[in-house]
């Protein structure tokens, strides 16, 4: 059995430490500037639990790979989508690298021949949920493992294939969903590198100048191979050649997450 992470536990002690504050405080024990500060640094704490998954505060994610083999993982989330996810699928072909594709289930019921042709172009898939819900975090657990469910099970259908790995979307997780998550088997992914491609606007050069520093040995990189609302082409997918080039100019390789 593996070792909670220090983040997780520095949040329980808070947890309780705050309990046990709130509660002297309603028995008349009084509430001032010290107490404050401790259920203050614990309301930070906890939200940027949220935020950041490298923190493992309520759920183990996989931020890297192992390294050693001179590896990396490109991912993409919010496809499958029939031009820029085909685009990115175009880019990778001729080159020896592989990438993991974090599909949305209400997507993959539309273009359910797109997860097809990502598995047959030597690619893996992971779900990113069933539709793109900016609320995850806070939904309840029950909600949380019906809608992986029927992610995978879109997934299952369309080609055969149960994904193993979830990146939640925006990549938040919470208490929530960490109880959520417990009623399915998935193993969740974070990442060590990202683009921000997910809006529009950003230069392909930037998105690429913000991953340089770190494709390293063991790293996960985190970019878009679709829109959450199929309404533009994410940046990263022209940023995608450069980030190759930069791949072979170092002797790295991608793989797909096994």
């Amino acid at each position: 059995m593996s070792l909670p992470s220090p983040s997780r536990l520095i949040f329980a002690s808070l947890s309780l430490g705050s309990v046990f504050l709130l509660a002297r405080a309603a028995l008349g024990g009084g509430f001032g500037g010290k107490e404050l500060a401790v259920v203050f640094v614990w309301v930070v704490f906890s939200t940027l639990g949220v935020f950041f998954p490298w923190l493992q505060m309520y759920v183990p994610a996989l931020c890297r790979i192992p390294a050693g083999r001179a590896e990396l993982a490109l991912t993409f989330d919010d496809g499958p989508h029939p031009v820029s996810t085909r685009r990115v699928l175009a880019l990778l072909a001729p080159t020896r690298h592989r990438a993991t594709f974090f599909v949305l289930g209400d997507k993959v019921r539309r273009h359910p021949e797109l997860a097809r042709e990502i598995l047959a172009a030597g690619h893996t898939l992971g779900i990113h949920g069933d539709y793109h819900d900016r609320l995850h975090s806070f939904r309840c657990p029950g909600r949380v493992a019906r809608e992986i469910a029927r992610a995978r099970s879109s997934v299952e259908a369309a080609c055969g294939v149960r994904p193993d790995w979830f990146r939640p979307p925006l990549g938040h997780t919470s208490p929530l969903t960490a109880l959520g998550l417990r009623r399915t088997d998935v193993r969740v992914v974070g990442w060590s590198a990202r683009g921000y491609d997910g809006l529009p606007g950003s230069e392909p050069k930037a998105i690429a100048a913000r991953v340089e520093p770190d494709l390293k040995d063991g790293a996960i990189v985190l970019l878009h191979d679709a829109a959450e609302r199929d309404d533009f082409e994410p940046p990263g997918v022209r940023a995608l050649p450069e980030i190759l080039a930069m791949l072979d100019a170092r002797g790295l390789t991608s793989v797909g997450l096994r």
